[in-house]
């Protein structure tokens, strides 16, 4: 190696894990039986997720 050259250091992700909610949990809406991820932390799926509207802060929406 030359005295010029650049030495990196590996790239390994975070050291925590990932938030997880369970496994095995199927949406609320009566009738469906989707499955949801176990990093969904929500409690439907996205058929049947309510409507949310998001804070804009100043921004317009058209």
């Amino acid at each position: 190696m030359s005295e010029r050259a650049v030495q990196g250091t590996p790239f390994a992700g975070s050291e925590r894990p990932s938030r997880s909610f369970g496994a095995g949990r199927t949406c609320k809406e009566l009738g469906c039986e989707t499955k949801l991820s176990m990093y969904n932390s929500g409690k439907y799926c996205y058929q049947h997720e309510p409507m949310s509207v998001p804070r804009t802060r100043g921004k317009k929406i058209a």
